[in-house]
Order: C-alpha cells, then sequence, then structure tokens
C-alpha cells in the first residue's frame, strides 16, 4: 500500500496487487528424497541454500526437497546438499538459472 499526499491535504491510497501462486497452497518442499525425482548435488552455505529455495518457490511449479548427504571420493569425504526436482523441466530451467553454478563441487 501507497500513501500520496499533496499540498492541498488530499491523500490517495494505491494498493498494489500482491502476487499469490496458487502451487504454494499445498507443501511443495519435501524432507527426503524420493527415488523418481532428479537431483543435482551442491555445495552451499545456509544463505545460498534459502536464496535457492526462494528462486524456485518463485520459478518453479513442481514439488522439490533438499537433503543433506556426505560424498566420499579417494582419502577426503564432503558433506553436500542434493537438491531434487519432480518436474525434469523445473530442474532444467534451474540449472539454466545460473544458481546451481556459482557452487557446483
Amino acid at each position: 500500500m501507497v500513501i500520496d499526499c499533496d499540498c492541498s491535504g488530499i491523500c490517495i491510497i494505491q494498493l498494489r496487487a500482491m502476487k499469490i501462486n496458487p502451487l504454494n497452497f499445498f507443501d511443495r518442499e519435501l524432507s527426503t528424497l524420493p527415488p523418481h525425482f532428479l537431483n543435482t548435488v551442491v555445495k552451499a552455505n545456509e544463505f545460498d541454500l534459502s536464496t535457492m529455495k526462494k528462486w524456485i518457490y518463485e520459478n518453479c511449479r513442481g514439488r522439490f526437497s533438499f537433503t543433506k548427504d556426505v560424498t566420499f571420493t579417494t582419502n577426503e569425504s564432503k558433506a553436500v546438499t542434493v537438491i531434487g526436482f519432480e518436474e525434469p523441466g523445473d530442474l532444467t530451467l534451474f540449472a539454466l538459472s545460473g544458481l546451481a553454478q556459482k557452487t557446483q563441487i
């Protein structure tokens, strides 16, 4: 809501339309990664993960999950986050957004 007042004391109230995503009515984020989800692995801090979640809520249509995992290589292990998408197009859109490339392993 924006309130504009002029010199004569007349105030005009402007209401801005709120953008509501009907897909967010039900919880779209899952706590586990189902086997049929397509996924990608990223190494990111909590701030980057919250930015990714916000972007996914605003731009993707299907369900998704963020899960923690550990990858093992020769003589070392790394803590990573696995992001899974139910819709293949959502994973493609996320990959093209550039958010995953900044934190890719």
